[in-house]
């Protein structure tokens, strides 16, 4: 098996005083799983200048997956996370400019594995998959001689 890749970037001390600087009082911090990464030990980190979008990307979520910090109010709760070593906190922002395409080739033999099982798929068929960040998760758009399908992206791969 090879080591997990993982385009996203890694939520610390200094990335949080950015964020808070560019105006965004708010973050969304939501469950977050990713191969390598323990079930319940990833988070990943969305900040907002205003709460009600907030607010409204947390009604996206179910029950007890994510919540709105307040960057001031709750700094200390958020620096406690990115400071334990046992917790594992990303931006939803990607590092690498590449990083669908080297999600799609690291993870390429899970991604057909998956897809086979749950579309019908012909060794001739093309397959186009479009990945992108919604509310925090990554989904992924998949047609393949017929109507799209989303998949959660994360199922896809791990």
């Amino acid at each position: 098996m090879t080591a997990a890749y993982n385009p996203f970037e890694i939520l610390n001390v200094p990335m949080l005083k950015r964020i808070a600087q560019h105006g965004n009082h708010f973050i969304v911090l939501q469950r977050f799983n990713w191969p390598g990464i323990e079930p319940g030990r990833g988070f990943m980190g969305t900040p907002y200048t205003d709460q009600a979008k907030a607010a409204q990307h947390v009604s996206h979520l179910s029950e007890k997956e994510g919540k709105v910090l307040n960057l001031s109010a709750d700094a200390t709760k958020i620096t406690d996370l990115i400071n334990d070593p046992k917790y594992y906190l990303f931006l939803n922002t990607f590092r690498d400019p590449n990083w669908d395409n080297r999600i799609l080739k690291h993870y390429q033999r899970n991604i057909i594995s998956y897809l086979r099982a749950r579309m019908t798929i012909r060794q001739t068929d093309q397959i186009d998959i479009n990945l992108s960040l919604q509310y925090g998760r990554l989904k992924a758009v998949v047609t393949a001689n017929g109507p799209e399908h989303t998949f959660d992206a994360y199922e896809m791969i791990k």
